[in-house]
């Protein structure tokens, strides 16, 4: 009975409407498969999905700050993690507080330190649930979320956030085994991003049946064995890290493939587009529905490590790539070295500004516990 009683709660519609940002840690771009993430590709069969989609920053607390702003970071100042002493500024304003102002209920349920408070992600949100260090289970997590969202009689903004695929990978041994099961950090990378979806799944397709509009997407992806300094994020600005998965699904989404370059930023005019909350505008995003208006992406990489860029100077956050990826062609500009690639691209580093300083202050243990290692 008990086990029948919790297939109906999976499958009983919510109370109300809402809308859902659902993000996956560390998910690349090509690991959004029929194969490796069912439920996801499934889900992307009924709304729109985006096959040109980027984050700007290879880092969880920066890039969550520009999908929550629609801002770029050299606009909202955050070219770092919490741990390395960068945290969202008030003045901020979030789509969370958008939300909020309107009348809506809002709440947020991560797994990671650095998706948490410390880096100013928590504003707007009136209930925000994370662990206060390291990471937490994603069913702990869904566990939390889905009392939260059953609770709701009224227009709800949540966020959702799993930490699964982020190294160190360590998959359930039935996760790994749907993916083929072999000895090696492709494959157990590979069971960890299908466990992130076998969880979130249900969660998902429940709320779009229930009529919400859902986002689903990730903050970066992931370096493999394709660079010199392999399995990481923090220290590249290619596209295996700067692009990521996006399915966009709701009442109002056709059932499409979009192939026009969108970002992270666009989440902010578009899902307040689709909720009828009103956009005062002040960022950088365009609608993710609306007419194709982006040809170039900028971004940079989390920091600068000699040991993986030769010359990079000076190293750490000061010393960190900017990118632009235009059409067909790619430009690099790294400090201490210059420029690499199309020169072409070259006006749009203009409108990217580089870091002024280095993060202030930081949490060194915290750093290593999540599985990085100390800024250079």
């Amino acid at each position: 009975m008990l086990l029948l009683a919790l297939l109906l709660a999976c499958t009983r519609p919510l109370a109300s409407p809402g809308v859902l940002v659902v993000t996956i840690d560390t998910w690349r771009a090509d690991h959004l498969t029929r194969s490796i993430s069912p439920h996801a590709w499934r889900l992307a069969q009924r709304g729109t999905r985006f096959t040109d989609a980027w984050s700007p920053i290879g880092l969880t607390t920066a890039a969550h700050a520009s999908l929550f702003t629609g801002l770029l970071p050299p606009r909202h100042g955050l070219r770092g993690n919490n741990h390395h002493g960068y945290t969202l500024e008030p003045q901020f304003t979030t789509l969370a507080e958008r939300f909020q102002a309107a009348g809506w209920d809002t709440g947020a349920f991560v797994s990671a330190w650095p998706a948490g408070p410390a880096g100013g992600l928590d504003q707007g949100f009136e209930t925000f649930s994370g662990p206060s260090a390291g990471e937490r289970p994603t069913a702990e997590t869904l566990a939390e979320a889905t009392a939260w969202l059953e609770a709701r009689r009224r227009p709800w903004f949540a966020w959702v956030h799993a930490y699964d695929p982020h190294g160190p990978y360590t998959p359930p041994d039935r996760d790994w085994r749907e993916v083929g099961g072999g000895d090696d950090d492709k494959a157990r990378y590979a069971g960890e991003v299908y466990a992130a979806d076998r969880m979130l799944g249900p969660l998902i397709e429940r709320a779009y049946e229930s009529g919400a509009t859902v986002l689903l997407t990730a903050d970066h992806g992931e370096v493999h064995d394709e660079e010199r300094c392999g399995w990481q994020h923090e220290r590249s600005s290619s596209e295996v890290v700067l692009r990521v998965p996006m399915v966009l699904l709701g009442p109002d989404v056709p059932e499409q493939v979009i192939d026009a370059r969108v970002g992270l930023i666009d989440a902010f005019p578009t899902l307040l587009r689709l909720a009828g909350v009103e956009d005062l505008g002040g960022h950088q995003g365009q609608d993710l529905l609306g007419p194709p208006q982006r040809a170039v992406w900028m971004g940079e990489s989390g920091l600068c490590d000699p040991a993986c860029a030769a010359g990079c100077a000076p190293p750490g956050f000061l010393g960190k790539d900017r990118v632009v990826f235009g059409p067909r062609s790619v430009l690099v500009d790294r400090p201490g070295v210059g420029h690499e690639g199309d020169p072409t691209l070259a006006p749009h580093l203009e409108r990217y500004a580089p870091p002024r300083r280095d993060p202030e202050g930081g949490d060194a243990e915290r750093t290593r516990a999540l599985g990085y290692t100390d800024p250079p």
